[in-house]
């Protein structure tokens, strides 16, 4: 057979000049633009849709006139030769800026777009209509994006006309629903499906099915969907070509199922926040292309599998967050692309040695904080890595400072704190360009270098719970978040240079004196400032400006003297005010009513004096905590502040106060949503929002600023006669103390409505009455003490339905009867309770009820037994001589002796007269 070849014989010089010529002319008409306008009908189609849209701030469809051709429009794409619209781009591409959002209603007149194969209207606001159910008969769209739109109701079904469909975003933010996912098994081409925060509920037993009919599928997003139900097996597993998988956040509640390592394509896995538990299992070694694993969030225990090991594309590891427990694998190590590594908050052990990152060349993220992990490395070590952000906390570093961070030049964000190192740090730490620092929770020693203030990338720098002194050298230029608290820093407070851009400054419980200069009111971007527990004196300074927005102050246990200055209605923004424990007098100037956000407000045990202001109530209505304990006010407790309806601490013990209980306290009622407080509470995690997003990947500081851009607030009480700090969970403390006042009147039967208060104090006061049964209603009750007051009549047995009490004081008062018994009371078995109440019996009194019984009739025989004869012979002796007085008067008066014999013969005619006619009527019957 004879073979085909390619012709050798040469070609006319004239021939391949023409052929040139026309590929020229060719590729010139396919490339150059059709001078052609866009369809008439198209341009009206369009200029009807713009007419539905109402909102368009930013002015995006301003080049929409009906006198420019539309493929000229913003947004609109046209056919090259044709003209016809085949692409209308409305996205918003500022997602965060709803100045850039349009809206309004979606016509119908987009079904003129025949062609259209590309609709983008992600990102904007349509106020929750729902998606027109025409866009399922636009057939030649590929790409559809309604991300983020607020859009509404339910999906319609008609979606899966658009057979073409190859990629589909349905992101919501809780907005939208469906009745099924039926319509998703007819979109055959589809590539990409996202429907994040769309609720599926509805569809959680059958999810899976719809999913798995689509071959050609390479990413599926279904986060948070409110989904329940995953099978733990498919008989066929139809996804081949799946490549990325986001079902996180949402409820399974189930183990990880093992038709996921038959997914061989994945490069992309995440299941965080799933509440899936159980071990993770060895199958997940199949997954050769795996590239990211997100696992984080949610119960898997049992140790880290080897097979993690193999997965040589591996890049991204996160497993934080579980109850994952044992020794980490060394095979870990064999990863070489991986960059990032997060184990963090878990239950691992061990030690964690050169082996373990022996070919991690590419790691830049290591995050192995928050477990019991020992890291123990060769004195030399250099790693072969160089890393920019190193999370240690909680694993065991020290005691020496670990020498291997020198040879890391890239550091941005660093977090040693509790790991156990007791040095100095060396001088070649501060030479490393973090912007980022957190050594706290150790037991470092030394003095901080004076030329700390060259780190001039150093924007959060944490030393704080260390053993640091000497004088605060000139700090870094550019330093936002300085906390040092919990050392023994000393020297002048006026001599710190502070930098100007400074936002939270933490320098509490330290040796530090000298008077708050002027200085701190020039610093306009501090938000939070806690100097608390210094030796510092003098006023507070007088120069706040409007231009300050502080939100928090804390000034607390120094020896401050002097008034409130007027100038702190400047602080409109203030939040929390602690002024507690110094020697402040004075009247609460009606200027601080001016900052009407507080929420947390503590002026106790200093010398302030007066009635406690009306105003209070008026102006402070988000007020939380009202602590104004061991004072000088006098006067009655507002009957106003009853309105403070999320007011759950409040402190006046120690004080002159006079007068009732105001029956208004009765409303106090925001502890019954103490749960739903948690989550809002505006003192104990105050809402920073000058935090930038910079801020809050800076690291997490060990008290203050949390992970989520918030500070937390904290008080100390008095419960059970002890002071206790309450920090954290300040939002579930609910207290009233009203102890060692000179308040007077009955204790209102109002207080019983206060079902989630934890304390009541009212002892050392002057009340009167009985102890309302309605106490009975304070379900929440712990501790209860009414002591040393003039409290009468019984116990009611109501206070036995208290379960939660576990410390009770009722003695000195004039309480009287059987003390009562049942339920939590029978574990108060200490008769210190009652002492000082003579009329009281039964347990755990050694009075017994019958004894006093006892007593009583024995009292009232003594009365029988004290009638003797002589008692009688005075009667007898009495009624003679009163007798013969009266005869004696009328032997020697006249006028007496007429009187009384006319008076009897007046009683006896009339006697005789009725006597008669009976007689006589008896007689004629």
């Amino acid at each position: 057979m004879a073979s085909c070849s390619r012709s050798t014989h040469p070609v006319p010089r004239h021939y391949s000049f023409g052929l040139w010529l026309t590929s020229i002319l060719l590729f010139t008409a396919a490339t150059t633009p059709t001078t052609k306008g866009c369809v008439e009908g198209e341009k009206d189609s369009l200029l009807d849709f713009k007419t539905g849209i109402v909102k368009d701030p930013s002015s995006r469809l301003s080049s929409w006139r009906g006198r420019v051709d539309c493929c000229r429009w913003s947004g609109v794409v046209c056919d090259n030769r044709t003209g016809h619209v085949v692409e209308l781009n409305l996205q918003n591409s500022d997602p965060d800026n709803d100045e850039m959002s349009i809206g309004g209603e979606i016509r119908p007149s987009l079904l003129l777009l025949t062609h259209l194969e590309r609709l983008d209207l992600s990102n904007n606001d349509f106020g929750g209509i729902q998606i027109p159910e025409f866009f399922g008969s636009l057939t030649k769209l590929t790409y559809l994006d309604l991300n983020g739109s607020y859009f509404g109701g339910a999906i319609p079904p008609q979606l899966g006309n658009l057979s073409r469909l190859r990629y589909l975003d349905l992101n919501s933010l809780h907005d939208l629903t469906i009745d099924g996912l039926h319509w998703l098994s007819r979109l055959s081409s589809l590539r990409y499906l996202y429907m994040g925060g769309v609720n599926l509920s509805v569809a959680s037993h059958d999810w899976l099915q719809a999913v798995n009919m689509l071959s050609s599928l390479e990413g599926l997003h279904l986060h948070d969907c409110g989904l329940t139900d995953i099978p733990s097996s498919l008989s066929h597993v139809n996804l081949t070509a799946l490549a990325t998988l986001d079902i996180s956040d949402n409820l399974f509640n189930s183990t990880i199922p093992n038709w996921l390592w038959k997914l061989h394509r994945l490069s992309y896995l995440d299941l965080s926040f799933s509440m899936f538990h159980g071990a993770i299992p060895a199958g997940i070694g199949n997954l050769a292309d795996l590239r990211e694993l997100h696992l984080s969030d949610n119960s898997l225990s049992g140790p880290v599998p080897t097979e993690i090991g193999i997965l040589n594309s591996l890049e991204l590891i996160n497993l934080t967050n579980n109850l994952l427990s044992g020794s980490l694998p060394t095979e870990i190590g064999n990863l070489s692309n991986l960059n990032i590594l997060s184990l963090s908050s878990n239950s691992l052990d061990g030690t964690v040695s050169e082996l373990h990152f022996a070919r991690l060349t590419k790691l830049s993220e290591l995050d192995l904080s928050e477990n019991s992990l020992v890291i123990s490395v060769d004195y030399n070590w250099v790693p072969t890595f160089q890393l920019q952000s190193i999370q240690l906390k909680s694993c065991k570093l020290g005691p020496a400072f670990p020498r291997w961070l020198r040879s890391q030049n890239s550091i941005e964000d660093l977090d040693l704190s509790n790991t156990s190192i007791e040095d100095v740090l060396p001088d070649w730490f501060w030479n490393i360009s973090a912007f980022s620092i957190n050594l706290s929770q150790n037991q470092i020693n030394g003095t901080l270098p004076t030329f700390l203030e060259q780190m001039t990338n150093l924007a959060t720098l944490k030393l704080s719970i260390n053993l640091l002194e000497g004088p605060i050298p000139r700090l870094p230029p550019y330093l936002r978040y300085l906390y040092l608290y919990n050392n023994s820093f000393s020297g002048s407070l006026s001599s710190i240079s502070l930098p100007l851009e400074l936002e939270l400054l933490d320098l509490s419980h330290n040796h530090i004196s000298g008077n708050i200069t002027s200085f701190i009111c020039n610093l306009t971007q501090l938000r939070i400032l806690d100097l608390s527990s210094n030796q510092i004196s003098g006023e507070i300074p007088w120069c706040w400006q409007e231009t300050n927005i502080i939100i928090y102050i804390n000034l607390a246990d120094n020896k401050l003297s002097g008034e409130i200055p007027s100038s702190i209605e400047k602080l409109t923004q203030l939040r929390s005010l602690h002024l507690n424990n110094n020697s402040l007098h004075g009247h609460l100037p009606p200027s601080l009513k001016h900052c009407s956000g507080l929420v947390f407000l503590d002026l106790g045990d200093n010398k302030f004096s007066g009635s406690i202001p009306t105003w209070i109530a008026q102006n402070f209505q988000k007020l939380e905590v009202l602590r104004l304990c061991s004072n000088m006010f006098f006067g009655n407790i507002p009957t106003e502040l009853g309105q403070l309806h999320h007011l759950h601490i409040i402190d006046l013990a120690n004080n002159n106060l006079s007068g009732p209980i105001p029956r208004s306290f009765g409303n106090l009622n925001a502890t019954k949503i103490y749960r739903q407080r948690k989550l809002t509470s505006q003192y104990n995690r105050l809402t920073a929002q000058y935090i930038s997003y910079a801020a809050l990947n800076v690291g997490r500081p060990f008290r203050s600023l949390n992970f989520d851009g918030t500070y937390d607030d904290s008080i100390t009480l008095t419960i059970k006669g002890n002071s206790l700090i309450f920090s954290i969970i300040v939002y579930l403390v609910n207290i009233i103390d009203f102890s060692n006042n000179n308040l007077t009147g009955e204790i209102p039967v109002e207080i019983g409505s206060l079902s989630t208060f934890q304390t009541l104090n009212l002892s050392r006061n002057n009340f009167v009455g009985q102890i309302p049964a309605t106490i009975g209603g304070m379900k929440s009750l712990e501790t209860l003490d009414l002591s040393f007051n003039k409290l009468s009549g019984g116990i009611p047995q109501s206070l036995s339905d208290l379960y939660s009490l576990n410390h009770l004081n009722l003695s000195y008062n004039n309480l009287s009867g059987v003390i009562p018994s049942g339920n939590q009371l029978q574990t108060l078995n200490d008769s210190s309770i009652y002492i000082g109440n003579a009329y009281l019996c039964g347990a755990p009194l050694t009075k017994s009820c019958y004894d006093l019984k006892s007593n009583n009739v024995t009292k009232e025989d003594n009365k029988d037994e004290s009638f003797t004869p002589s008692y009688y012979l005075s009667i007898i002796l009495g009624y003679l001589v009163g007798l013969w007085s009266v005869f004696i008067i009328m032997l020697f008066k006249k006028n007496w002796r007429v009187f009384y014999f006319q008076m009897f013969d007046k009683i006896y005619d009339r006697a005789y007269v009725v006597i008669k006619i009976r007689i006589n009527r008896l007689t004629t019957d």
